[in-house]
């Protein structure tokens, strides 16, 4: 699975109506790349829905970690979440061997 991180692009400072529309272009074009970006994690995300649960294992995450991320508002990017929630997952299962 590919996802992509956003960037943002910074301008340096200016003042007036060139500075406005500067940072409203700015703006728009950063939520135009975010919503893409978001657009494309989350059809990744639903691209594995297609493995089965075995496959889900062995990367780390399940069914429900997907049905999770994908309940997010569409403006949220599923993926960082997705992440999170198999890193603790791999966090409890450690601290369960370490107890045994």
């Amino acid at each position: 699975m590919t996802t992509i991180k956003t960037t943002t692009v910074k301008l340096p400072a200016a003042t007036g109506f060139a500075a406005m529309m500067t940072q409203t272009a700015t703006h728009a074009f950063n939520m135009v790349v975010k919503f893409f970006v978001v657009r494309r994690n989350r059809a990744a995300i639903l691209g594995l829905g297609d493995l089965d649960d075995h496959m889900l294992k062995d990367i780390g995450i399940s069914r429900s970690d997907l049905h999770a991320v994908l309940g997010y508002s569409y403006l949220d990017d599923p993926s960082s979440a997705l992440g999170d929630l198999a890193d603790a997952r791999v966090r409890q299962q450690a601290v369960r061997s370490i107890s045994l």
